[in-house]
């Protein structure tokens, strides 16, 4: 355990070298000016305890990235040194948690939210059948879960399930977290725009919160809104200890990709093909991009093995992000291909690449 504090510890200063070079050496602020920053959300599991933590951030152009925060990530937590998220808050109340966070996310907070079991079993409901898509196969450690490549259409008390196994999955469970909170908002967008306000208001009397009823509903609606360039981010973390004690840390190159994404990136579509006979590393590549925000699409057709360099092939209006792709690889060849629509990626992965290139820290 002790070996496994000070590696985090490391990962850390990496994560805060790179966050903070991109913001003249200041830590965020724990709370943000009046009329902006992000909401804190946490939420309890059905035995009571803190499992669920998410910020939610205006991006600046109208949108909101939803970032959802494993209670198990160990964080640097003013005053206490490295601790679990699900800790801080006991150890500080809720300024530390925010501090904490806002370190963590480069982000400033501003309000709070929070939620027991039984809203989130309630806006399940409301949102009907709930879709797991994913953009590769997930399984959760202990079998529970286990999701195909695509659309995974779940009735929301399956969905709830997923979500409650998730909390203490190390392996596939942030992931499978955030694409229940994806589905759930996708769900809640397919209705009316006077259904979904009337459902801001009854919600906002089952939540505890320090926003005013009218800028929750006006929050819950634009975030619902369909067609808004917002999303939901798991944030990028690796399973460190062993036993009872295991626990999460952020894995600094990914990290630092989130911060800088933006949900605009949705705009460009992302397909990648196996150019090498290693099967896995399509999947290995895509979780590796993940937090550059772009859409993923199937890849229409395999080009075969015979790949020696990966090729990251894209449209006129493109290549800025697809050199993006090309720092996070650290490998490729950002090819301008006019046969491609603007907005048109298409990675093809070579022999060059490994899995311990796409998993390295």
């Amino acid at each position: 355990m002790i070996a496994g504090i000070a590696a985090a510890t490391a990962a850390f200063a990496a994560i805060f070298l790179l966050a903070r070079s991109r913001g003249g050496g200041q830590a965020a602020p724990p709370a943000a000016a009046p009329g902006t920053g992000g909401v804190i959300v946490t939420g309890s599991s059905p035995g009571g305890k803190l499992s669920q933590i998410l910020l939610v951030s205006p991006d600046g152009r109208g949108g909101y990235s939803v970032y959802t925060l494993p209670a198990r990530t160990v964080a640097d937590t003013p005053g206490h040194g490295f601790q679990q998220l699900g800790a801080a808050l006991g150890l500080g109340g809720q300024p530390l948690l925010d501090q904490t966070v806002a370190n963590l996310l480069q982000a400033p907070v501003r309000y709070h939210l929070s939620f027991d079991w039984g809203v989130l079993e309630y806006l399940a409901g409301q949102a009907g059948t709930i879709d797991f898509k994913s953009d590769r196969p997930l399984s959760s450690t202990d079998g529970a879960v286990s999701l195909a490549a695509g659309d995974n259409q779940e009735s929301p008390d399956e969905a709830i399930s997923y979500l409650n196994d998730s909390a203490d999955d190390g392996g596939a469970g942030p992931q499978i977290q955030a694409l229940f909170y994806r589905g759930l908002l996708g769900g809640i967008a397919g209705k009316p725009g006077l259904d979904r306000r009337s459902l801001a208001r009854d919600l906002y009397g089952r939540v505890k919160t320090d926003m005013s009823e009218d800028s929750f509903v006006s929050l819950f609606t634009a975030m619902t809104g369909p067609g808004r360039p917002s999303g939901v981010w798991p944030l990028p973390v690796k399973q460190a200890g062993s036993g009872q004690s295991w626990y999460l840390e952020p894995e600094p190159d990914e990290l630092a990709a989130l911060l800088s994404g933006s949900p605009v990136n949705s705009a460009f579509s992302l397909e990648i093909r196996r150019g090498t006979a290693g099967q896995a590393l399509a999947g290995a590549a895509a979780a590796r991009l993940a937090p550059l925000r772009f859409t993923m699409v199937p890849a229409a057709s395999q080009p075969g093995v015979g790949f020696d360099n990966t090729q990251i092939r894209c449209g006129s209006d493109a290549i800025g992000p697809s050199n993006q792709i090309h720092d996070l690889l650290g490998k490729g060849t950002v090819i301008k291909d006019d046969t491609l629509q603007k907005r048109q990626i298409i990675v093809i992965i070579g022999s060059d690449l490994t899995l311990q290139d796409l998993q390295k820290q």
